[in-house]
């Protein structure tokens, strides 16, 4: 994380590459054929755009001189228009192409690591938030990969081009050109650093708008059985109207920097136009009756004028795009800078991974914790504990809120790592255990359980292998789905939201169950599976457990306010550590 905290301090000398810079180049960099491929296309386009000139000064000066033209001449200035704009349109479609292909790669790394970072995420940001992230700020730098980075070496090209081919008709104009083009630039980044801070508040915003309308969506039943929607709607409509302030100030400052930079453009080329009428008019202070350039290099000079600012002022368009890519780039790289707890290498698992995790993957035997606990930010996210967990066990864990329940499974579900104490599987370390073998292993059942837009069939075979019809109907009737999915109009294939619109918490719950069945996994992890439910509905989704979960290793989370009497181990987590209470078991 210290790269993202270096990256938002908001002075740094400009010759210090800021984290989000460094980001943004290696991004680019994955494409660096296609920008070699676009610079070729630009030094075309440079080259087509002064024969243009030339030949259109050439059938101008002719025109007036002579009352005629060389078709020959009028020839190359069509032919250098159309190789112009083949040149721009092959050099945009590449960049766009580049810019596309980054995007994509970046959203699947984004998607992958926030998958390999699991309960960790939240500490980054609300789920809301983090979708709003790598979608919408992903998409941001679409801009910078398409428009400001191909435009940036169109800067460093035509102008000098232009340069080149001015310096030996007028010392003036290319002096007017020199001394002019800096101003562009200056006003452009002064400008640009405005814009930058103006989008991390609009993407700051949209975050806080995202995480809004998810916990609304989330609640609505809730907030009308409180007659409480009032309140939410204008709580939601003050944040999008902060959304909308933010967003105006940015197209503000937007068209504020193209009007500057237009002026000065404009300003600078009367400035070569009028050099040059005076010159034609022989009226100049210090060139009194003669001229310093010919009627064709005049209209030469005149035509490669605003295409001398143009590069520049695009860029200066543009640049509200680099700075905005920025503000996206620190925020993609908090995720990015999360490291993943347990993630190795291919070369880091090696021989010795296959040989410790052998007997592992085949079977589970035991789990076995010596002083385990875990602390985090000076504190202690559960006191130290000593236990074991044998096969076929099924374990209830019980505390007060807070004392480190949820936290015991994140352990085992392998996504921390900076733990105290010893955590042995298998009687092999858990540092040495290959982390997708392990989760391969597991079920793991949330409080609120995840699901995807499609049918429950989809949902139910999401992530394993298609059983077969018998194996899946015998999972649906030891999970007590069948009961209410046979009444369903269209079955398996009822469409489920990501909310369970249409079910109700313990179908839902029961359908968690059933997929962990079809997961065919040793270890079961139930993070408070009655949370939310009423007392009927928790004891029926129990008894499900109990049924479903027969010669499974289970370890469930869950208040005393559900007492779970048929497992053969009840724990209770303390501030002081783990304590076992006996259990009475019912047949």
């Amino acid at each position: 994380m210290a790269g993202v905290k270096a990256a938002q301090k908001t002075r740094q000398p400009s010759r210090i590459k800021t984290p989000e810079v460094a980001f943004l180049g290696q991004l680019a960099r994955q494409q660096s054929a296609k920008y070699r491929l676009a610079q070729g296309f630009a030094v075309l386009f440079a080259v087509s755009l002064v024969l243009q000139a030339w030949a259109l000064a050439k059938v101008f000066s002719d025109m007036a001189l002579s009352q005629s033209f060389s078709l020959s001449f009028l020839v190359i200035a069509l032919s250098a228009v159309l190789l112009r704009a083949l040149a721009n349109f092959g050099r945009e479609r590449i960049c766009t192409s580049a810019s596309r292909d980054i995007r994509y790669g970046l959203r699947r790394k984004l998607v992958s690591h926030l998958t390999e970072l699991g309960p960790a995420r939240l500490r980054i940001e609300e789920d809301a938030a983090l979708s709003t992230r790598v979608y919408e700020q992903v998409d941001a730098l679409d801009d910078f990969f398409s428009r400001y980075k191909p435009q940036v070496f169109m800067v460093m090209l035509i102008p000098c081009v232009i340069l080149l081919s001015v310096v030996s008709i007028s010392w003036i104009a290319f002096f007017v050109f020199m001394m002019t083009a800096p101003l562009v630039i200056v006003f452009m980044v002064f400008v640009g650093h405005k814009a930058a801070q103006a989008n991390r508040r609009q993407f700051s915003v949209l975050a806080m708008l995202s995480n809004q309308f998810m916990d609304l969506s989330q609640g609505l039943a809730e907030l009308k059985r409180l007659n409480r929607t009032d309140q939410a709607r204008e709580r939601l409509s003050d944040s999008a109207s902060a959304y909308q302030k933010t967003t105006m100030g940015v197209l503000v400052l937007a068209f504020l920097s193209t009007a500057t930079l237009e002026l000065f453009a404009s300003l600078s080329i009367a400035m070569v136009a009028l050099y040059l009428g005076l010159g034609l008019l022989e009226i100049l202070p210090w060139q009194v009756g003669s001229s310093p350039v010919t009627l064709t290099q005049a209209m030469f000079l005149l035509l490669l004028a605003p295409e001398f600012y143009l590069p520049l002022r695009q860029l200066g368009n543009d640049y509200h795009a680099k700075q905005k890519a920025e503000a996206a780039a620190t925020d993609l790289l908090e995720i990015l800078d999360t490291p993943v707890h347990g993630a190795s290498s291919p070369e880091e698992r090696g021989s010795a991974a296959e040989s410790n995790n052998a007997a592992m993957v085949n079977q589970l035997r035991s789990i076995r914790f010596q002083h385990l606990s875990w602390r985090d930010t000076g504190r202690y996210r559960f006191a130290p504990i000593s236990a074991t967990i044998k096969q076929g066990e099924r374990i209830w864990l019980s505390g007060e809120s807070g004392v480190g329940k949820s936290s015991v499974l994140h352990l085992l579900l392998g996504f921390e790592e900076d733990y105290q104490g010893e955590f042995w599987v298998n009687d092999k370390p858990f540092a040495e255990v290959d982390l997708a073998d392990w989760r391969a292993k597991l079920a793991w059942l949330p409080q609120t359980p995840e699901w995807v837009n499609g049918s429950i069939r989809r949902n139910l075979l999401l992530g394993i292998e298609t059983p077969t019809e018998a194996t899946l109907r015998t999972a649906l009737i030891e999970s007590q789905c069948d009961e209410f999915i046979d009444v369903l109009p269209a079955g398996l294939d009822t469409k489920l939201t990501e909310l369970g619109a249409g079910l109700s918490g313990g179908q839902m719950q029961r359908l968690s169950i059933a997929r962990a069945l079809l997961s065919k996994a040793d270890l079961w992890l139930l993070d408070e599976p009655c949370s939310g439910l009423d007392k009927d509905t928790a004891q029926a989704v129990l008894a499900t457990l109990k049924r479903a979960s027969k010669g499974k290793t289970l370890l469930i989370v869950s208040h005393d306010t559900h007492p779970i009497l048929w497992v053969d181990k009840h724990w209770v987590l303390t501030k002081g550590g783990l304590h076992e209470q006996p259990v009475q078991a019912i047949a």
